[in-house]
């Protein structure tokens, strides 16, 4: 029976000692930190005490911080954002790409050769003007280069109309430029024309007949079948 129990205490011992040392290698030993005095700050290891700098911490204390530096790890070396944050950094990341257009009044927004606001640019600016307070850039209106002082009217009459409804809108910040978005180029065009007449024409041939074009859900010839009973 003894030799029976010699026999387990040296297995537990010799298997706690492999333990160790796995742990040992798979991870570098942590330094412990100095006991003596540490300069003053908001933070320390141990409690401030009057004169600067804090407390010695004890051996004890110093044993539990590396033991917990070595088998837990340090919290600060583990701060991950919350779940979310890449994806509403990519809407972020659109919106600011967006928010030049959503503030511009293009010439299509006003009725042709007037300072008047037609449907779709009065739809579009009552949602700017619904969105102006969390908007810190200008408000621009399309030139028109072509007709000299027709964009200033159009200017004085945005500003006007912001003014009037109670919006504090300075002057200065609605301006006149080009359209950020100039649209395509001529020699893009026809390449896109000629992608789209041979997508249409691969269409037939390449994805299947709905099954309202197949005439009766699968069923071939199904007025036939009827008449032949």
């Amino acid at each position: 029976m003894r030799r029976v129990r010699g026999k387990f205490h040296w297995r537990v011992g010799a298997l706690a000692t492999g333990l160790l040392t796995a742990t040992a290698w798979a991870q570098p030993p942590v330094p412990i930190p100095p006991t003596g005095p540490m300069p003053v700050g908001p933070v320390g290891p141990g409690p401030m005490v009057r004169g600067g700098g804090s407390a010695p911490r004890t051996a004890r204390e110093i044993r539990h911080q590396a033991w917990a530096d070595t088998f837990i790890g340090r919290p600060a070396d583990f701060v991950e954002p919350p779940v979310g944050y890449y994806l509403r950094e990519n809407f972020n990341l659109m919106r600011s790409k967006a928010d030049p257009h959503r503030f511009t009044l293009y010439r299509t927004d006003f009725l042709e050769g007037t300072d008047r606001l037609s449907p779709v640019g009065a739809t579009r600016f009552n949602l700017m003007a619904a969105r102006l307070s969390g908007w810190m850039g200008p408000v621009v209106i399309e030139w028109s280069p072509e007709h000299p002082g027709l964009a200033e009217s159009r200017r004085g009459a945005v500003v006007a109309a912001l003014q009037g409804a109670g919006l504090p809108v300075v002057p200065e910040r609605v301006v006149i430029g080009p359209s950020p978005y100039p649209g395509g180029y001529g020699e893009d065009a026809v390449n896109y024309h000629n992608v789209m007449i041979l997508r249409d024409a691969k269409a037939p041939n390449s994805y299947t007949l709905s099954p309202i074009s197949s005439s009766g859900f699968g069923f071939s010839g199904g007025g036939s079948g009827g008449g032949s009973q």
